[in-house]
C-alpha cells in the first residue's frame, strides 16, 4: 500500500470532504466510506454493509482496502484525519476506503438515479484531475490587478502585527488576486488541515434540535479546555458581505472535544457563561454516536 495523506479539504456539494491520496497509486485519490455516507445521505454502516455484502466484487489494493486491517502506525491518525471518533474506530469491524474504481462498483450496487448523479458530480469534481488549460489566459484589468496590489500591501503588515502566520498572509494576497482574476502558480498549504467549529460539530455528529451542526456548543466545549497556540490559527474569510477572522482548529481539538463529551457521558444540556456572567445552555442531539 502506498503512503495515505490527507492534504486538505474540498468543498462538495455543500459539505467540505478531505481530500485523501495514495493507497492505490502515487498521488492518485481514494475516498472513505465515512465521505461517501455523507455525502450520499446514508449511515456509514449501511455503506460497509453494500461494500462487504458485495466483497467478491471487488478487488482487495485495487477497489478498497480495509483500513482496520491495515497495522501501521500512520494509521489511526489517518482515521482521526478523516473525521472517524475514537469511538467508531474501535466498534467498526470494516473501515473501507475506495479507489476511483471501487467507488464506481459501488454506485453499481446502489444503483439509483441520485446515487448515478453525485457519482457524476464527485467523478468531475474530485476523482479527475484538472488539466491546466493550454488557451493564453485572458489578461485582467490593469485598475483590478493595481487595486488588488494595493490593498495586499497595505493588510500585509496589519495581518503581520496581528500575529497572522506567513500561511495566512500569503492565501489572504492570493485571494484578493484571484478577485483581479490573477491566479498566482503555487499552492498554499498549512503543515496540517484546520477546521471550524461546524466542521468539527459535523464530524463529532453534535447537532441542534433543528438538525444544524451545533458550532455554538462545540465553541463554548473548547473554552473549557486547554487548548495549545499550536493546535489553532486565525484564518481570514468572507461569505457575503461579511469578512473577519475565523479561527480554525487542528485535528488534536477534534479528539479534545470527543473526549470531552464522552468523559461528561454524552451531555444534552451544555452550559456555557456569557459575557455578561449569565449563564446559559446549548441544547444539542448526538448523531449515530453508536454506529460511527
Amino acid at each position: 500500500m502506498n503512503q495515505l495523506t490527507v492534504t486538505g479539504t474540498q468543498s462538495f456539494m455543500g459539505k467540505d470532504i478531505p481530500v485523501v491520496a495514495g493507497g492505490f497509486g502515487k498521488n492518485q485519490k481514494c475516498i472513505s466510506d465515512k465521505t461517501v455516507a455523507e455525502i450520499h445521505g446514508m449511515r456509514e454502516p449501511d455503506v460497509r454493509r453494500r461494500i462487504t455484502d458485495n466483497i467478491k466484487r471487488f478487488k482487495e489494493g485495487v477497489d478498497y482496502i480495509d483500513l482496520k486491517g491495515v497495522h501501521e502506525t500512520h494509521t489511526l491518525r489517518l482515521l482521526q484525519n478523516l473525521g472517524y471518533a475514537k469511538q467508531s474506530i474501535t466498534q467498526a469491524e470494516h473501515i473501507y476506503l475506495l479507489s476511483e474504481r471501487g467507488y464506481a462498483k459501488l454506485i453499481k450496487i446502489m444503483d439509483t438515479d441520485l446515487a448515478w448523479e453525485i457519482h457524476d458530480k464527485l467523478m468531475d469534481e474530485y476523482f479527475q484531475m484538472k488539466e491546466e488549460k493550454k488557451s493564453t489566459p485572458r489578461q485582467p484589468k490593469i485598475e483590478s490587478m493595481s487595486s488588488a496590489t494595493t490593498a495586499v500591501k497595505t493588510l500585509t503588515p496589519l495581518l503581520e502585527a496581528a500575529g497572522f502566520s506567513k500561511e495566512i498572509q500569503l492565501l489572504t494576497a492570493k485571494a484578493f488576486y484571484q478577485k483581479a482574476a490573477v491566479e498566482l502558480p503555487f499552492e498554499i498549504k498549512t503543515e496540517q488541515p484546520y477546521y471550524d467549529t461546524v466542521h468539527i460539530a459535523r464530524e463529532l455528529g453534535v447537532f441542534t434540535k433543528s438538525g444544524k451542526p451545533a458550532s455554538d456548543a462545540v465553541g463554548n466545549i473548547i473554552k473549557k479546555l486547554q487548548i495549545e497556540e499550536s493546535e489553532y490559527i486565525e484564518t481570514l474569510e468572507s461569505k457575503g458581505n461579511w469578512q473577519g477572522s475565523v479561527r480554525k482548529y487542528a485535528p488534536s481539538v477534534n479528539h479534545k472535544v470527543q473526549g470531552w463529551i464522552e468523559e461528561h457521558d454524552y451531555p444534552a444540556d451544555i452550559p456555557y457563561i456569557e459575557r455578561s456572567g449569565k449563564e446559559k445552555i446549548n441544547h444539542v442531539v448526538y448523531r449515530n454516536l453508536s454506529e460511527e
